[in-house]
């Protein structure tokens, strides 16, 4: 089932899990941090509320605590306010703010002198108070040191309210900041995301007919993909061309064998001469057949093909060729870069190589030399013999491209047809010189990609 979901649904899925995870960890944290800032203020103001009793209080002559009448605070002096304050000693309650009245506040907490705690303190009416329980030692006139406990306590609903106030608030923002967030993110993923339904409606136009390639206005992280998506049917189309004309080549190249053959048939009163007839033009027939399923099966130029190395696959035609003209011994000098290497189908540069090899052994006296360079993103193939070399009336069909088998000069044979026929495919070209060591020299370059 996930594997279905479309890309837009998959990143708007994690977006979201991952937004409201972050949103609701930045909330606990702030909630936290305002519950915990709000009782940092309450624990403050209850120490103060504790300077604001110890300025108020006093020592008769008796030495007895005396608290004046007008507190710094009102709250102290209003019943039922939520602020109270008890001051005791040795448990016994020496004093008690106005605002005590009609409750009993068991806050007989002793921390000791010069010491605070904080205390939560659960009322039996269901009051919540937080009470700070302040110790201190009074000295009389006569140097008697009293011990003293002051308590303070407010109720804790007003910090509760605050809390719940702004956890409301806070999640009623976060929510509806996430859901502008999750729209925004909506609409930047259908708009990021659009290049790839572009490319998917082209794809279907070509299925359909209505268009041959990709269109070039694409995004630069698709322009790779588009451009291997392009060079692909590029290269099955070139496929799909040479099959076309191979089969229109061979269409128009049987005519002649057939019509001799059949012309024969009609005219001859010989057997013997009727069945040399028939061998000839079967074996034409052969050849043609031949010639044109290896230019229909030819590759042709494409990027997609893993690169080979054109030095292994000289080493090893050299090697075979070694074997079938031993009685020749034929020096073989080889020059071949290292990084010489080609994307291309490596039985299309063995058919290449191979014919080009064993044109330049067959027509040799004793020396073959081959020189692979690389310049410029092309490979350059030099090959070349110390042989009588390719008569003058024969050079321009050797390397004429598009030519049928039918017009090759005698003696170069299929070979060479083959030869050009696959640098046709490989958009490469093909050049008959002198060479050096006396005979025929075949210059090919090709590019590496």
């Amino acid at each position: 089932m996930v594997n279905k979901l479309s890309l837009s649904n998959r990143l708007l899925i994690a977006v979201s899990l991952v937004l409201t995870a972050f949103l609701g960890l930045s909330a606990v944290s702030l909630n936290n941090a305002f519950e915990s800032s709000a009782e940092h203020e309450q624990k403050k103001r209850l120490k103060n509320y504790v300077y604001t009793l110890l300025t108020a209080a006093e020592l008769n002559q008796q030495g007895e605590l005396v608290m004046s009448a007008d507190l710094a605070e009102p709250k102290f002096s209003i019943p039922n306010s939520g602020l109270y304050a008890q001051i005791t000693n040795e448990g016994d309650i020496v004093w008690q703010s106005p605002s005590a009245i009609g409750h009993f506040l068991a806050l007989p907490f002793n921390p000791g002198p010069s010491n605070e705690e904080y205390h939560i303190v659960e009322m039996e009416t269901g009051m919540t108070l937080l009470n700070l329980a302040f110790g201190i030692v009074w000295e009389t006139d006569n140097g008697e040191e009293i011990a003293y406990t002051i308590n303070v306590a407010e109720d804790m609903q007003a910090l509760q309210e605050q809390t719940a106030s702004f956890q409301r608030s806070l999640w009623y923002w976060l929510g509806g900041t996430g859901l502008m967030l999750l729209i925004a993110q909506w609409i930047i993923l259908r708009w990021s995301l659009r290049p790839l339904h572009d490319v998917a409606i082209d794809l279907h136009a070509i299925e359909t007919g209505e268009h041959r390639r990709l269109n070039d206005e694409y995004p630069k992280e698709l322009q790779q993909l588009t451009y291997r998506i392009n060079a692909l049917l590029d290269h099955e189309e070139s496929r799909r061309q040479r099959y076309k004309n191979s089969l229109a080549d061979l269409a128009h190249s049987l005519k002649t064998p057939l019509s001799v053959f059949r012309g024969e048939l009609e005219n001859s009163d010989s057997m013997q001469q009727l069945r040399k007839t028939g061998y000839e033009q079967l074996d034409r027939i052969s050849t043609l057949v031949d010639y044109q399923l290896q230019r229909a099966s030819t590759e042709g130029k494409s990027s997609l093909l893993a690169p080979v190395s054109l030095g292994e696959i000289i080493y090893k035609i050299i090697g075979s060729l070694d074997k079938v003209y031993q009685s020749k011994q034929i020096r073989a000098q080889c020059e071949i870069e290292r990084d010489a290497y080609i994307h291309a189908d490596e039985g299309d540069m063995y058919e290449l190589l191979g014919n080009l090899l064993e044109n330049a052994y067959k027509y040799c006296k004793k020396q073959v030399h081959i020189i692979v360079t690389t310049l410029n993103g092309n490979v350059r193939i030099r090959v070349e013999d110390d042989g009588s070399g390719i008569p003058a009336r024969a050079e321009g069909f050797v390397i004429k491209r598009g030519h049928r088998i039918d017009t090759q000069a005698e003696g170069q044979g299929l070979g060479l047809a083959i030869v050009s026929d696959i640098i046709v495919a490989y958009e490469g070209n093909i050049n008959l010189e002198r060479s050096r060591l006396g005979g025929a020299s075949f210059v090919i370059e090709l590019p590496r990609q």
